[in-house]
């Protein structure tokens, strides 16, 4: 069968060998949080497979050598990927793709060309660039059919770093196996911007994050509750310039809407909720005259149940509402569905007599 969907969420703080970030964590943290969230509220991903990897979680040190996470522990997530996907072929389970890969990063970061962006691990500096191809390991996985979805966020800057280069994916390119593929890619800055950090709520977080998570959890929300991909990527960029102060507006270094790659156009990234339950309540229509063909009209006057011949007594179920109930063209009656209930707490069976 497919792999399961997955999330990778990064979020790296501390850097000894140039400046500390504040807000990174606490970027990586919210969206582990949402994507870990059974649907519809959330992206849906067991957390069994989905890997949280914070700068914090490793022991600090102002070693620039010793600083976690590096690139090994990224990649890791990758190889375990890639073996899952080996052993379902290996047991003949089906297409080896998944059907869904979420990926989010928060760190620094740059982008050594238009199409390029990178996000730098612990043990960078500006001369010892170590990093991971963040867009790269997406196009990777979505050209060859790893994943039906491939969904990438990213809030870090994406500045140049002379001419450092990007670590390209250890995984070899295959042949794309017959799919329907969609991918979604929004990073915080376009190239050359810096991606900023603020203070909401007493928390450092990246402005990008925060427009992200709200449009998530109700912002970008369709009229049926859905979340497109369109709808996404036009909050973001309605939304993030409203959280700036007027010097960061004013400033043109500053990133004051994202970056975005969707191939097709739009697709739902998160489905709406289902219809909620409503109730419905026994009602036992007592038709005098046999022969009769018999309709009942809801409160619109819209025909909603018809029967022809009517039996002697015509059970239906019913929600709480006003209705009529025709008998041929010689009697008619007006009704309430209460939703009255018996002493036990079961639904009351609601009488109507028509002569």
């Amino acid at each position: 069968m497919p792999l399961a969907d997955r999330a990778l969420v990064v979020g790296i703080n501390h850097y000894p060998g140039i400046s500390t970030l504040s807000g990174a964590e606490n970027d990586a943290q919210d969206f582990y949080e949402w994507v870990t969230t059974t649907k519809p509220a959330g992206g849906g991903v067991d957390p069994e497979n989905a890997l949280l990897i914070l700068s914090s979680k490793f022991p600090a040190t102002t070693s620039v050598d010793d600083a976690l996470p590096g690139k090994r522990e990224i990649e890791q997530f990758f190889t375990n990927v890639r073996n899952s996907a080996v052993a379902n072929n290996a047991a003949r389970l089906g297409n080896k793709s998944g059907k869904r890969l979420w990926m989010f990063f928060a760190g620094h970061g740059f982008a050594p060309s238009l199409d390029h962006s990178g996000v730098l691990m612990a043990n960078a500096t500006l001369d010892m660039v170590h990093n991971i191809a963040a867009r790269w390991w997406a196009d990777r996985l979505y050209e060859g059919g790893w994943f039906d979805d491939v969904l990438l966020f990213q809030d870090a800057c994406r500045s140049r770093i002379g001419d450092a280069d990007l670590t390209p994916p250890f995984l070899k390119r295959q042949a794309p196996i017959i799919q329907v593929r969609r991918r979604f890619y929004v990073f915080a800055a376009k190239e050359r911007e810096v991606a900023k950090e603020l203070t909401f709520n007493g928390r450092v977080r990246g402005v990008f994050t925060v427009t992200l998570m709200a449009g998530l959890r109700s912002g970008a929300l369709g009229e049926g509750g859905a979340v497109t991909t369109a709808r996404l990527a036009e909050y973001l960029h309605k939304n993030m310039r409203a959280l700036l102060p007027v010097a960061d507006l004013n400033n043109p270094e500053i990133a004051k809407e994202p970056g975005v790659l969707v191939d097709p156009p739009s697709f739902e990234i998160l489905e709406a909720p289902p219809a909620p339950r409503i109730p419905k309540f026994p009602v036992h229509i007592a038709v005098r005259r046999s022969g009769l063909d018999a309709r009942v009209l809801d409160g619109d006057l819209q025909p909603i149940a018809d029967i022809n011949p009517a039996p002697q007594v015509w059970a239906l179920n019913l929600p709480v509402g006003l209705y009529k109930v025709l008998a041929g063209g010689v009697a008619e009656v007006l009704f309430q569905v209460t939703g009255a209930l018996t002493a036990n707490g079961s639904p009351q069976v609601q009488a109507v007599n028509v002569a």
